[in-house]
């Protein structure tokens, strides 16, 4: 993000003849761009749009400022005893992370924003997906939550052969992230205008840029299924994560606001983008 520490509508030391809110939620460079695409209105309308989350990376050298290590996608799961790995069609489900929420909450907490940390404070919440469903809209995801401490165990053989993804840790740092063209909410603060929308959404992405893997937020993949009524959990890359699903290239869990404010993962939905 180019201009991360510029969190005001405001140009620094030229201030005087800017009028708005004395600071939005997003960098002077996008508001910026912003104002002078669809004018100072919508561009405040845009800013309220705007969530925080997380981006996940794998391979961030140790003790880099402002990344905090949070777990790993793939490799072993600590379930506790007594239960079972989930299942998908016939096989074990494919853990897709393995997150600490006390070291989420860390890095959600260090950005600039007066979000809430909207998931559990402590205890470990695990990502699992069928990679290969028969149909995708029934129970291709499992979200579980439980406490640290768990020795952590491998994922059954699968029957068909199927290798689980790789362990691979993970760091995370605060950032923003804009809806795109394809968001209602977009487009009906730009009153319906979607040539706008497309335009704002592209200013937004130069600005905030993407994610390979996010927690939180909005969807970055414009191909990928969305479920009615829900919002980004988890969005991985395949290649973030070093995996091998074929022309399945990105893959997310989606949740409502209602079920997410009151903790209810076992609701969560899949969506998923084919080549």
């Amino acid at each position: 993000m180019p201009d991360t520490y510029a969190w005001t509508p405001y140009e620094p030391g030229n201030d005087a003849d800017l009028a708005g809110p004395v600071a939005l939620p997003m960098p002077y460079g996008l508001y910026a761009a912003l104002r002078e695409q669809i004018g100072a209105e919508r561009a405040t309308q845009v800013a309220e749009l705007l969530r925080p989350s997380l981006e996940l990376r794998p391979d961030v050298p140790e003790d880099t400022i402002g990344w905090t290590p949070v777990g790993h996608t793939g490799g072993c799961a600590a379930l506790p005893a007594g239960i079972d790995w989930p299942e998908g069609d016939g096989h074990p489900m494919e853990l897709l992370a393995q997150l600490d929420c006390a070291r989420l909450a860390e890095a959600f907490q260090a950005g600039r924003s007066a979000t809430p940390w909207p998931l559990p404070a402590h205890g470990l919440l695990l990502f699992f997906h069928d990679s290969f469903p028969v149909d995708p809209r029934k129970e291709s995801c499992s979200v579980l939550h439980f406490p640290s401490g768990t020795p952590e165990r491998p994922a059954p053989p699968d029957p068909d052969g199927g290798k689980p993804l790789p362990g691979r840790p993970v760091w995370a740092r605060w950032a923003l992230s804009a809806p795109s063209y394809l968001d209602d909410e977009l487009v009906d603060a730009l009153a319906g205008d979607y040539r706008d929308a497309m335009d704002v959404s592209d200013t937004c992405h130069e600005h905030l840029g993407g994610a390979d893997i996010r927690l939180l937020g909005w969807c970055d993949s414009h191909n990928t299924t969305r479920p009615d009524g829900h919002r980004p959990l988890l969005q991985v890359e395949g290649s973030a994560a070093d995996a091998s699903w074929g022309e399945l290239v990105n893959v997310s869990v989606w949740i409502t606001d209602e079920d997410l404010a009151a903790g209810r993962f076992d609701r969560a939905r899949y969506g998923a983008e084919v080549a």
